[in-house]
Protein backbone atom coordinates (compact mmCIF):
# COMPACT_ATOMS: atom_id res chain seq x y z
CA UNK A 1 0.00 0.00 0.00
CA UNK A 2 1.34 3.42 -0.92
CA UNK A 3 2.10 6.19 1.53
CA UNK A 4 -0.77 8.22 0.08
CA UNK A 5 -3.26 5.43 0.84
CA UNK A 6 -1.98 5.13 4.39
CA UNK A 7 -2.14 8.89 4.93
CA UNK A 8 -5.77 8.96 3.79
CA UNK A 9 -6.91 6.52 6.46
CA UNK A 10 -8.46 8.00 9.59
CA UNK A 11 -6.90 7.51 13.00
CA UNK A 12 -9.78 5.17 13.92
CA UNK A 13 -9.12 3.03 10.86
CA UNK A 14 -5.44 2.82 11.69
CA UNK A 15 -6.15 1.86 15.30
CA UNK A 16 -8.59 -0.82 14.16
CA UNK A 17 -6.03 -2.14 11.70
CA UNK A 18 -3.35 -2.45 14.39
CA UNK A 19 -5.82 -3.96 16.85
CA UNK A 20 -4.25 -6.12 19.54
CA UNK A 21 -0.75 -5.23 18.34
CA UNK A 22 -1.07 -2.02 20.36
CA UNK A 23 0.08 -2.74 23.92
CA UNK A 24 -0.97 -0.19 26.55
CA UNK A 25 0.17 0.33 30.17
CA UNK A 26 -1.63 -2.17 32.35
CA UNK A 27 -1.62 -4.86 29.69
CA UNK A 28 0.13 -8.00 30.92
CA UNK A 29 2.45 -7.86 27.89
CA UNK A 30 3.51 -4.26 28.56
CA UNK A 31 6.27 -5.00 31.10
CA UNK A 32 7.63 -7.81 28.92
CA UNK A 33 7.80 -5.52 25.87
CA UNK A 34 9.28 -2.67 27.88
CA UNK A 35 12.69 -4.23 28.43
CA UNK A 36 15.96 -2.83 27.16
CA UNK A 37 19.62 -2.60 27.99
CA UNK A 38 19.28 0.40 30.31
CA UNK A 39 16.79 1.04 33.09
CA UNK A 40 14.68 4.12 32.43
CA UNK A 41 11.84 6.02 34.05
CA UNK A 42 10.13 6.57 30.68
CA UNK A 43 6.59 5.31 30.32
CA UNK A 44 5.49 4.92 26.72
CA UNK A 45 1.80 5.57 26.10
CA UNK A 46 1.66 2.57 23.79
CA UNK A 47 3.92 -0.03 22.23
CA UNK A 48 3.10 -1.29 18.75
CA UNK A 49 4.37 -4.81 18.10
CA UNK A 50 4.94 -4.67 14.36
CA UNK A 51 4.95 -7.96 12.49
CA UNK A 52 5.54 -6.56 9.01
CA UNK A 53 6.16 -3.38 7.03
CA UNK A 54 2.44 -2.61 6.76
CA UNK A 55 2.19 -2.49 10.55
CA UNK A 56 5.06 -0.01 10.64
CA UNK A 57 3.40 2.17 8.03
CA UNK A 58 0.13 2.20 9.96
CA UNK A 59 1.85 2.99 13.26
CA UNK A 60 3.90 5.86 11.80
CA UNK A 61 0.89 7.50 10.15
CA UNK A 62 -1.19 7.07 13.31
CA UNK A 63 1.49 8.78 15.40
CA UNK A 64 1.75 11.66 12.93
CA UNK A 65 -2.02 12.10 12.67
CA UNK A 66 -2.43 12.22 16.44
CA UNK A 67 0.73 14.29 16.94
CA UNK A 68 2.17 11.60 19.20
CA UNK A 69 5.97 11.51 19.52
CA UNK A 70 7.41 8.18 18.42
CA UNK A 71 10.51 6.10 18.90
CA UNK A 72 11.80 2.94 17.29
CA UNK A 73 12.85 -0.13 19.22
CA UNK A 74 15.20 -2.45 17.33
CA UNK A 75 17.73 -3.92 19.76
CA UNK A 76 16.76 -1.47 22.52
CA UNK A 77 20.45 -0.98 23.32
CA UNK A 78 20.53 2.72 24.16
CA UNK A 79 21.84 4.08 27.44
CA UNK A 80 19.22 6.85 27.62
CA UNK A 81 16.34 4.51 26.88
CA UNK A 82 15.40 6.50 23.79
CA UNK A 83 13.90 3.38 22.23
CA UNK A 84 11.07 3.75 24.76
CA UNK A 85 9.83 7.31 24.39
CA UNK A 86 8.11 8.79 27.41
CA UNK A 87 4.42 9.40 26.73
CA UNK A 88 4.76 8.39 23.09
CA UNK A 89 4.34 5.49 20.70
CA UNK A 90 7.06 2.86 20.49
CA UNK A 91 7.37 1.12 17.11
CA UNK A 92 8.71 -2.27 18.18
CA UNK A 93 10.57 -4.00 15.35
CA UNK A 94 11.57 -7.18 17.18
CA UNK A 95 9.05 -9.08 15.06
CA UNK A 96 10.88 -8.03 11.89
CA UNK A 97 13.64 -10.57 12.40
CA UNK A 98 14.10 -12.37 9.09
CA UNK A 99 17.64 -13.11 7.85
CA UNK A 100 18.51 -14.17 4.29
CA UNK A 101 22.15 -14.95 3.55
CA UNK A 102 23.49 -14.76 -0.01
CA UNK A 103 26.64 -16.85 0.20
CA UNK A 104 27.76 -16.01 -3.34
CA UNK A 105 27.33 -12.24 -2.98
CA UNK A 106 28.60 -12.31 0.64
CA UNK A 107 25.67 -10.27 1.86
CA UNK A 108 22.61 -10.55 4.07
CA UNK A 109 19.15 -9.02 3.85
CA UNK A 110 17.77 -8.64 7.35
CA UNK A 111 14.74 -7.23 9.11
CA UNK A 112 15.01 -4.02 11.09
CA UNK A 113 14.68 -5.87 14.41
CA UNK A 114 17.53 -8.35 13.95
CA UNK A 115 20.11 -8.45 16.73
CA UNK A 116 23.84 -8.86 16.18
CA UNK A 117 24.04 -12.32 17.75
CA UNK A 118 21.34 -13.65 15.44
CA UNK A 119 23.01 -12.33 12.28
CA UNK A 120 26.39 -13.63 13.46
CA UNK A 121 24.97 -17.12 14.00
CA UNK A 122 23.25 -17.12 10.62
CA UNK A 123 26.36 -15.91 8.78
CA UNK A 124 28.62 -18.34 10.66
CA UNK A 125 26.82 -21.27 9.04
CA UNK A 126 28.14 -20.02 5.67
CA UNK A 127 31.66 -19.24 6.85
CA UNK A 128 30.92 -15.50 6.84
CA UNK A 129 30.83 -12.69 9.41
CA UNK A 130 29.29 -9.23 9.64
CA UNK A 131 31.15 -6.25 11.06
CA UNK A 132 30.10 -6.44 14.72
CA UNK A 133 30.92 -4.97 18.10
CA UNK A 134 31.18 -6.72 21.45
CA UNK A 135 27.50 -7.13 22.34
CA UNK A 136 25.20 -9.61 20.64
CA UNK A 137 22.14 -7.79 21.98
CA UNK A 138 22.77 -4.65 19.93
CA UNK A 139 20.40 -4.15 17.01
CA UNK A 140 22.18 -4.47 13.66
CA UNK A 141 20.34 -1.49 12.16
CA UNK A 142 21.27 0.97 14.89
CA UNK A 143 24.86 -0.24 15.14
CA UNK A 144 25.33 -0.05 11.39
CA UNK A 145 23.72 3.32 10.72
CA UNK A 146 25.31 5.10 13.69
CA UNK A 147 28.85 4.29 12.60
CA UNK A 148 29.60 0.84 13.96
CA UNK A 149 33.10 0.33 15.40
CA UNK A 150 33.55 -3.40 14.88
CA UNK A 151 36.03 -6.04 16.00
CA UNK A 152 37.26 -6.42 12.41
CA UNK A 153 36.86 -2.78 11.36
CA UNK A 154 40.56 -2.18 10.56
CA UNK A 155 40.23 -4.91 7.91
CA UNK A 156 36.56 -4.65 6.91
CA UNK A 157 35.51 -1.07 7.56
CA UNK A 158 32.97 0.42 9.92
CA UNK A 159 29.48 -1.01 10.11
CA UNK A 160 28.38 2.02 8.12
CA UNK A 161 30.81 1.15 5.33
CA UNK A 162 29.04 -2.19 4.88
CA UNK A 163 25.49 -0.91 4.44
CA UNK A 164 24.50 -1.71 0.84
CA UNK A 165 20.86 -0.67 0.84
CA UNK A 166 17.86 -0.15 3.09
CA UNK A 167 14.08 0.08 2.97
CA UNK A 168 12.42 2.56 5.28
CA UNK A 169 9.02 3.98 6.08
CA UNK A 170 8.84 7.78 5.93
CA UNK A 171 6.61 10.01 8.04
CA UNK A 172 3.80 9.94 5.44
CA UNK A 173 3.76 6.13 5.52
CA UNK A 174 5.48 5.69 2.16
CA UNK A 175 8.04 2.92 1.75
CA UNK A 176 11.24 3.96 -0.01
CA UNK A 177 14.48 2.24 -0.97
CA UNK A 178 17.89 3.77 -0.32
CA UNK A 179 20.61 2.32 -2.53
CA UNK A 180 23.27 3.35 -5.01
CA UNK A 181 20.59 3.52 -7.73
CA UNK A 182 17.51 4.67 -5.76
CA UNK A 183 17.75 7.67 -3.45
CA UNK A 184 21.55 7.49 -3.19
CA UNK A 185 21.55 10.67 -1.12
CA UNK A 186 19.44 8.90 1.48
CA UNK A 187 21.78 5.89 1.55
CA UNK A 188 24.70 8.28 2.01
CA UNK A 189 22.94 9.89 4.98
CA UNK A 190 22.00 6.57 6.59
CA UNK A 191 25.69 5.66 6.59
CA UNK A 192 26.60 7.33 9.85
CA UNK A 193 23.66 9.44 11.02
CA UNK A 194 21.37 6.80 12.49
CA UNK A 195 17.62 6.43 12.09
CA UNK A 196 16.98 10.10 11.40
CA UNK A 197 14.81 9.81 8.31
CA UNK A 198 12.31 7.02 8.86
CA UNK A 199 11.82 3.55 10.27
CA UNK A 200 14.27 1.14 8.66
CA UNK A 201 12.39 -2.11 8.12
CA UNK A 202 15.03 -3.94 6.07
CA UNK A 203 18.76 -3.66 5.38
CA UNK A 204 21.23 -5.29 3.04
CA UNK A 205 24.57 -5.79 4.77
CA UNK A 206 27.93 -6.80 3.28
CA UNK A 207 29.49 -9.88 4.90
CA UNK A 208 33.11 -11.00 5.04
CA UNK A 209 35.15 -14.18 5.22
CA UNK A 210 35.20 -15.76 8.67
CA UNK A 211 38.97 -15.92 9.10
CA UNK A 212 40.56 -17.36 12.25
CA UNK A 213 40.38 -15.10 15.28
CA UNK A 214 42.94 -14.78 18.06
CA UNK A 215 41.61 -12.81 21.02
CA UNK A 216 41.20 -12.51 24.76
CA UNK A 217 42.59 -10.09 27.34
CA UNK A 218 45.83 -9.03 28.96
CA UNK A 219 45.41 -7.52 32.43
CA UNK A 220 47.83 -5.02 33.94
CA UNK A 221 47.90 -3.48 37.43
CA UNK A 222 46.54 0.06 37.60
CA UNK A 223 49.99 1.20 38.78
CA UNK A 224 51.30 0.23 35.34
CA UNK A 225 48.52 1.93 33.39
CA UNK A 226 50.53 5.05 32.55
CA UNK A 227 53.48 3.03 31.26
CA UNK A 228 51.31 0.63 29.26
CA UNK A 229 49.17 3.35 27.71
CA UNK A 230 52.19 5.37 26.60
CA UNK A 231 53.77 2.29 25.11
CA UNK A 232 50.52 1.36 23.42
CA UNK A 233 50.31 4.80 21.78
CA UNK A 234 53.74 4.26 20.22
CA UNK A 235 53.13 0.63 19.30
CA UNK A 236 49.90 1.30 17.42
CA UNK A 237 51.51 3.75 15.00
CA UNK A 238 52.44 0.72 12.89
CA UNK A 239 49.51 -1.53 13.74
CA UNK A 240 48.49 -3.93 10.94
CA UNK A 241 44.91 -4.00 9.67
CA UNK A 242 44.38 -7.44 11.19
CA UNK A 243 44.58 -5.99 14.72
CA UNK A 244 41.74 -4.29 16.59
CA UNK A 245 42.25 -3.33 20.22
CA UNK A 246 40.08 -2.23 23.13
CA UNK A 247 41.54 -0.66 26.25
CA UNK A 248 39.50 -0.50 29.43
CA UNK A 249 39.94 0.54 33.03
CA UNK A 250 37.50 -1.46 35.11
CA UNK A 251 36.83 -3.23 38.38
CA UNK A 252 37.24 -7.00 38.29
CA UNK A 253 35.20 -9.41 40.45
CA UNK A 254 37.69 -9.45 43.35
CA UNK A 255 37.26 -5.67 43.68
CA UNK A 256 40.56 -4.52 42.26
CA UNK A 257 40.84 -1.92 39.48
CA UNK A 258 42.92 -2.94 36.48
CA UNK A 259 43.79 -1.98 32.92
CA UNK A 260 42.59 -4.60 30.44
CA UNK A 261 43.92 -4.69 26.90
CA UNK A 262 41.65 -6.73 24.67
CA UNK A 263 43.24 -7.43 21.28
CA UNK A 264 41.42 -9.15 18.42
CA UNK A 265 43.55 -10.54 15.61
CA UNK A 266 41.58 -11.36 12.45
CA UNK A 267 43.75 -13.55 10.24
CA UNK A 268 46.57 -16.09 10.44
CA UNK A 269 47.12 -16.75 14.19
CA UNK A 270 50.81 -17.46 13.69
CA UNK A 271 51.29 -13.98 12.27
CA UNK A 272 49.19 -12.49 15.06
CA UNK A 273 50.96 -14.12 18.01
CA UNK A 274 54.10 -11.93 17.92
CA UNK A 275 51.95 -8.81 17.46
CA UNK A 276 49.94 -9.64 20.57
CA UNK A 277 53.17 -10.55 22.38
CA UNK A 278 54.42 -7.00 21.73
CA UNK A 279 51.36 -5.72 23.61
CA UNK A 280 52.03 -8.15 26.44
CA UNK A 281 55.54 -6.79 26.80
CA UNK A 282 54.29 -3.25 27.46
CA UNK A 283 54.13 -4.17 31.14
CA UNK A 284 53.97 -7.10 33.52
CA UNK A 285 50.60 -8.86 33.10
CA UNK A 286 48.90 -9.99 36.29
CA UNK A 287 46.61 -12.23 34.29
CA UNK A 288 46.07 -13.04 30.62
CA UNK A 289 43.93 -15.23 28.46
CA UNK A 290 44.56 -15.24 24.73
CA UNK A 291 43.24 -18.07 22.58
CA UNK A 292 42.00 -19.01 19.13
CA UNK A 293 38.30 -18.49 18.59
CA UNK A 294 35.66 -17.63 16.02
CA UNK A 295 33.78 -14.37 15.76
CA UNK A 296 30.66 -16.13 17.06
CA UNK A 297 32.61 -17.67 19.93
CA UNK A 298 34.16 -14.32 20.77
CA UNK A 299 30.77 -12.61 20.89
CA UNK A 300 29.38 -15.35 23.12
CA UNK A 301 32.36 -14.93 25.47
CA UNK A 302 31.53 -11.23 25.95
CA UNK A 303 27.87 -11.93 26.81
CA UNK A 304 28.26 -12.53 30.58
CA UNK A 305 29.82 -9.09 31.04
CA UNK A 306 26.95 -7.14 29.45
CA UNK A 307 24.03 -6.92 31.87
CA UNK A 308 20.59 -5.45 31.27
CA UNK A 309 18.37 -3.38 33.50
CA UNK A 310 20.81 -1.00 35.23
CA UNK A 311 20.75 2.78 35.05
CA UNK A 312 23.49 4.04 32.76
CA UNK A 313 25.21 7.32 32.02
CA UNK A 314 27.72 7.71 29.19
CA UNK A 315 30.00 10.40 27.89
CA UNK A 316 32.12 10.10 24.78
CA UNK A 317 34.86 11.95 22.97
CA UNK A 318 37.08 11.49 19.94
CA UNK A 319 40.79 11.79 20.76
CA UNK A 320 43.65 11.95 18.28
CA UNK A 321 46.43 10.91 20.67
CA UNK A 322 46.89 9.63 24.20
CA UNK A 323 48.62 12.73 25.47
CA UNK A 324 50.12 12.60 28.98
CA UNK A 325 47.27 14.78 30.30
CA UNK A 326 44.69 12.30 29.01
CA UNK A 327 46.55 9.35 30.50
CA UNK A 328 46.99 11.10 33.85
CA UNK A 329 43.28 11.85 33.86
CA UNK A 330 42.44 8.20 33.18
CA UNK A 331 44.50 6.97 36.11
CA UNK A 332 43.12 9.68 38.41
CA UNK A 333 39.53 8.88 37.41
CA UNK A 334 40.17 5.16 37.87
CA UNK A 335 41.35 5.73 41.42
CA UNK A 336 37.94 7.20 42.33
CA UNK A 337 35.75 5.05 40.12
CA UNK A 338 32.17 5.47 41.28
CA UNK A 339 30.74 1.99 40.83
CA UNK A 340 31.97 -1.59 40.35
CA UNK A 341 30.14 -1.50 37.01
CA UNK A 342 31.72 1.75 35.81
CA UNK A 343 34.34 1.66 33.10
CA UNK A 344 36.60 3.87 30.98
CA UNK A 345 37.07 2.43 27.49
CA UNK A 346 39.17 3.40 24.52
CA UNK A 347 38.58 2.02 21.01
CA UNK A 348 41.53 2.55 18.70
CA UNK A 349 40.57 2.96 15.05
CA UNK A 350 43.00 2.63 12.17
CA UNK A 351 43.21 0.73 8.92
CA UNK A 352 40.53 0.53 6.24
CA UNK A 353 38.02 3.04 7.72
CA UNK A 354 40.71 5.72 7.74
CA UNK A 355 41.28 5.25 4.02
CA UNK A 356 37.66 6.06 3.14
CA UNK A 357 37.21 9.66 1.93
CA UNK A 358 35.29 11.74 4.48
CA UNK A 359 32.62 12.78 1.96
CA UNK A 360 31.83 9.19 0.94
CA UNK A 361 29.49 8.67 3.93
CA UNK A 362 27.87 10.93 6.51
CA UNK A 363 30.14 9.58 9.27
CA UNK A 364 32.18 12.53 10.46
CA UNK A 365 35.71 11.29 11.10
CA UNK A 366 38.11 9.27 8.96
CA UNK A 367 41.42 9.99 10.64
CA UNK A 368 43.18 7.56 12.94
CA UNK A 369 41.69 8.17 16.39
CA UNK A 370 40.58 6.85 19.74
CA UNK A 371 36.96 6.80 20.82
CA UNK A 372 36.76 7.43 24.54
CA UNK A 373 33.74 6.12 26.44
CA UNK A 374 33.22 7.08 30.08
CA UNK A 375 30.43 4.80 31.25
CA UNK A 376 28.94 4.43 34.67
CA UNK A 377 26.22 2.05 35.81
CA UNK A 378 24.26 1.52 39.00
CA UNK A 379 21.45 -0.73 40.16
CA UNK A 380 17.83 0.55 40.06
CA UNK A 381 17.59 0.41 43.85
CA UNK A 382 20.56 2.82 44.13
CA UNK A 383 18.90 5.84 42.52
CA UNK A 384 19.89 8.01 45.46
CA UNK A 385 23.53 7.77 44.36
CA UNK A 386 22.94 8.63 40.69
CA UNK A 387 24.43 12.12 41.11
CA UNK A 388 27.71 10.61 42.37
CA UNK A 389 28.09 8.43 39.30
CA UNK A 390 27.20 11.24 36.90
CA UNK A 391 29.64 13.64 38.56
CA UNK A 392 32.41 11.06 38.21
CA UNK A 393 31.76 10.74 34.46
CA UNK A 394 31.29 14.48 33.96
CA UNK A 395 34.53 15.35 35.75
CA UNK A 396 36.70 13.25 33.46
CA UNK A 397 34.68 14.29 30.42
CA UNK A 398 35.43 17.95 31.17
CA UNK A 399 39.08 17.24 31.90
CA UNK A 400 39.56 15.76 28.42
CA UNK A 401 37.90 18.68 26.59
CA UNK A 402 41.13 20.57 25.74
CA UNK A 403 42.71 17.43 24.27
CA UNK A 404 39.74 16.16 22.24
CA UNK A 405 38.60 16.45 18.65
CA UNK A 406 35.23 18.05 17.82
CA UNK A 407 32.19 15.79 17.93
CA UNK A 408 32.00 12.24 19.22
CA UNK A 409 30.63 8.80 18.39
CA UNK A 410 27.01 9.36 17.29
CA UNK A 411 25.80 5.95 18.50
CA UNK A 412 26.39 6.89 22.12
CA UNK A 413 26.06 10.68 22.20
CA UNK A 414 23.38 11.82 24.62
CA UNK A 415 20.51 13.87 23.26
CA UNK A 416 21.61 16.78 25.45
CA UNK A 417 25.06 16.91 23.81
CA UNK A 418 23.87 19.30 21.10
CA UNK A 419 27.27 20.82 20.36
CA UNK A 420 28.94 17.46 19.97
CA UNK A 421 26.11 16.19 17.75
CA UNK A 422 26.43 19.20 15.46
CA UNK A 423 30.19 18.74 15.26
CA UNK A 424 30.12 14.96 14.89
CA UNK A 425 29.55 15.16 11.13
CA UNK A 426 32.15 17.81 10.39
CA UNK A 427 31.98 19.11 6.84
CA UNK A 428 29.21 16.58 6.07
CA UNK A 429 26.68 18.36 8.30
CA UNK A 430 25.27 20.78 5.73
CA UNK A 431 24.63 18.04 3.18
CA UNK A 432 23.11 15.87 5.91
CA UNK A 433 20.70 18.64 6.88
CA UNK A 434 19.58 18.95 3.25
CA UNK A 435 18.78 15.24 3.14
CA UNK A 436 16.91 15.61 6.43
CA UNK A 437 14.86 18.47 4.99
CA UNK A 438 14.04 16.38 1.91
CA UNK A 439 12.95 13.16 3.64
CA UNK A 440 11.86 14.25 7.13
CA UNK A 441 11.19 18.01 7.04
CA UNK A 442 9.05 17.96 10.20
CA UNK A 443 11.69 16.16 12.27
CA UNK A 444 9.44 13.22 13.14
CA UNK A 445 12.50 10.98 13.52
CA UNK A 446 15.36 12.08 15.77
CA UNK A 447 17.33 9.10 16.99
CA UNK A 448 20.42 11.30 16.86
CA UNK A 449 19.07 14.88 16.96
CA UNK A 450 20.33 16.97 14.06
CA UNK A 451 20.60 20.74 14.28
CA UNK A 452 17.85 22.33 12.18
Amino acid sequence: MSGKEWSQKSADELENYLGDKMILPGNEKYAECYQGWAATDHEPAMICLCANTADVQAAVVLAVKKNIPLSVRGGGHDWQGRSFINGGLVIDLTGLNTIKIDETAKSAVIGGGVKTIDLTKAADAYGLIPVIGTSGEVGVAGFTMGGGYGLTSPSNGLGTDNLLSAELVLADGSLVTASQTENPDLLWALCGSGGNFGVVTSLQIRLHEAKPVLSGFIMFALAEAEKVLRGFEELMKNAPDELYTLLSIRTVPDGGIFLLVTPTWYGDPEVGKPVIESIRQLGTPVMEQISASSMLGLMESFAPYIGNGRYRYLKTRWIAKLLPEVIDGITAAAARISSPFSIITLFYLHGKPTRVPLAETAFGIRDVHYTLLIATEWEPEDTGTSHIHKEWADDYFELTAPYSLPGGYPNVLGSENTNQISQAYGSNLQRLQLVKKKFDPDHVFNSIPLAR
